[in-house]
C-alpha cells in the first residue's frame, strides 16, 4: 500500500482529518491571519495615514516603501523554513504570536513616531513597521497562503479554498475596520490582535505529525537539498512567474496602497465619513459572490492553463485602472458640483476589480504546484513571486504615490493601464517562446532515449 492510499486508511482511524475537517482547519487559520493582515492591506491603513497623522501621498508611499524593503529579506527565509518544515506548523506559530502585539505597536510606538513629524523618526517608525509589520503581514501572507495550500492539498484538496478564506478575510476586515474607523481609528488596530488570538487556537486544533513520514500530492519524504534550489534557479518557468511578479503585478499591487484614498477623492469633504461606511456596505455582497465562486476557481485555472490565466487577470487589471482613468477624468472635468456620474463610475470600478484581485495569489500558487516538485514550491512561490513583488513594489509604492501626488488620479491611471497592457502583450510572447523550448527539450530527450534503446 503505497503513502497515497495509506492517507484515507489514516483519515479512517482518526489520526489525520478528513479533507473536509481539514478544509474547515485550514480555512480558519487562513482566515484569521488574513484578519491580521487586514490592519495594513485595506485602504484604510493609508486613510489613517492621511487624516490622522497628516502625511501626503508621498510620504504614504515612503512608509509602505519602507515596509517592504525590509520585509523581503523575510521571504526567501520563510520559503526556506516551509520546504525544510512542510507541514510542521513553527512559522505559522511565530505569525500568530507576533500577531498579538499589533494593536499594542500601533498605538505605543508606530503612531507616537510619526506624530513627532521629526525626519528622523519617521524614518525610523518606517523601519520599525518594515521589521514588525513585514514579517507579521507582507512576508507573512505570502507564507501563510504557501503553507495553507501545502496542508490542503496534502489532505487532497484544492488550493481555491484557501483564496476563499483569505478574501473572506479581506471582506470581514475591511468592513470591521471601516466601521471601526469613524467611531475610533486607534481602535480598529486591536482587531488584528483579536484575530491572532483565534489564529492560534486553529493552529492548535491542526493534525499534522504523520505526514513527516508520508508521501502526498502536499509533502516528501526526501529533505529539501541544495541540488532542488539549483534545478529552480536554473527553471525557465521559475523566471516566467519573476516577470509577471515584477513587471504586472508591482504595477498592481502597489496602487492598493492608495485606492481607499481614491475612492475619497469623488466625495464632498462633509460627507467623507458616510463615503467610509457607504463603500464597505455596498461592496459585500460583491465580497460575498467572490468568496463563494473563489471555492471553485481551481478548476477552470487548471482548464485554462495558469499561464494563460496570469495574462487574463493582467488584461482585467488593465481594464479596471482605465475605469478608474475615465471616472477621474469626468469628475476633474465636470467639477466638484456635479460629482455623482463620475463617482457611480468609480465605486463601479472598485466592484470590478475586486473580482480580479484575490485570483492572482491562487493562479501564482496553481501555476507552481503545477510546475515544481513539490519538495521546493514554498521557495518557489515564496522567492518567485512574493520577493519579488515585495522588492518591486518598495519602489513601486514610491513611483505610484509620486504619480498620483503630481500627475492627478486620471493621468496616473491611464498610464498604469497602458504599462499593464504593454507588460502583458511582452509577458505573453515569452511565455509561448519557454513553452516551444520545453516541449522541443522533451522531444530531443525522447529522441535521445529511442535512440539508445535501439
Amino acid at each position: 500500500m503505497s503513502d497515497y492510499d495509506s492517507i484515507e486508511s489514516l483519515q479512517a482511524e482518526g489520526v489525520i482529518d478528513t479533507k473536509r475537517m481539514a478544509t474547515i482547519k485550514i480555512w480558519l487559520v487562513m482566515f484569521f491571519h488574513t484578519c491580521i493582515c487586514g490592519v495594513l492591506g485595506t485602504g484604510i491603513f493609508a486613510i489613517w495615514l492621511d487624516k490622522q497623522v497628516h502625511l501626503d501621498a508621498l510620504q504614504i508611499g515612503e512608509i509602505l516603501a519602507m515596509k517592504g524593503i525590509v520585509a523581503v529579506f523575510y521571504k526567501p527565509l520563510f520559503g526556506w523554513l516551509l520546504d525544510k518544515n512542510q507541514l510542521r506548523p513553527y512559522v505559522m506559530y511565530s505569525l500568530a504570536i507576533f500577531g498579538l502585539m499589533a494593536g499594542p505597536f500601533f498605538q505605543f510606538i508606530y503612531r507616537p513616531l510619526l506624530l513627532t513629524h521629526n525626519h528622523t523618526l519617521f524614518y525610523m517608525a518606517g523601519l520599525l513597521g518594515g521589521i514588525y509589520f513585514g514579517y507579521v503581514v507582507i512576508a507573512g501572507a505570502a507564507a501563510a497562503w504557501s503553507y495553507c495550500g501545502r496542508y490542503i492539498i496534502a489532505h487532497n484538496g484544492t488550493e481555491d479554498k484557501v483564496s476563499s478564506a483569505s478574501l473572506a478575510g479581506w471582506l470581514v476586515m475591511g468592513a470591521g475596520m471601516t466601521v471601526v474607523y469613524t467611531f475610533s481609528p486607534l481602535w480598529g488596530f486591536y482587531l488584528a490582535s483579536f484575530s491572532a488570538f483565534f489564529m492560534i487556537l486553529a493552529l492548535l486544533s491542526l493534525k499534522t505529525k504523520a505526514f513527516n513520514n508520508l508521501e502526498t500530492r502536499g509533502t516528501s519524504k526526501q529533505q529539501f537539498k541544495l541540488s532542488d534550489f539549483k534545478y529552480l534557479i536554473f527553471n525557465l518557468r521559475f523566471y516566467v512567474l519573476v516577470l509577471f511578479a515584477l513587471s504586472i503585478w508591482v504595477a498592481c499591487f502597489s496602487q492598493f496602497s492608495q485606492i481607499g484614498r481614491y475612492g475619497l477623492y469623488f466625495w464632498p469633504g462633509d460627507q467623507q465619513k458616510f463615503a467610509l461606511r457607504f463603500m464597505s456596505i455596498i461592496g459585500l455582497p460583491i465580497h460575498i459572490v467572490i468568496v463563494i465562486l473563489m471555492t471553485r476557481a481551481s478548476g477552470p485555472i487548471k482548464r485554462l492553463n495558469p499561464s494563460r490565466s496570469l495574462i487574463v487577470c493582467a488584461f482585467g487589471f488593465a481594464f479596471c485602472f482605465l475605469v478608474f482613468a475615465i471616472a477621474a477624468k469626468m469628475h476633474d472635468v465636470m467639477g466638484p458640483d456635479n460629482y455623482m456620474p463620475s463617482l457611480v463610475l468609480s465605486i463601479i470600478g472598485r466592484q470590478l476589480i475586486v473580482f480580479v484581485n484575490p485570483l492572482v495569489p491562487l493562479v501564482a500558487l496553481t501555476y507552481v504546484n503545477m510546475s515544481f516538485n513539490k519538495k521546493i514550491v514554498s521557495s518557489a512561490f515564496l522567492l518567485g513571486f512574493q520577493f519579488v513583488s515585495t522588492l518591486g513594489g518598495s519602489l513601486g509604492n514610491i513611483a505610484e504615490g509620486d504619480m498620483f501626488k503630481t500627475q492627478g488620479w486620471a493621468n496616473a491611471y491611464f498610464e498604469l493601464a497602458i504599462y499593464v497592457v504593454f507588460a502583458a502583450v511582452v509577458l505573453s510572447g515569452i511565455m509561448m517562446f519557454v513553452s516551444s523550448y520545453e516541449k522541443k527539450r522533451v522531444m530531443s530527450h525522447l529522441d535521445s532515449k529511442n535512440q539508445a534503446n535501439s
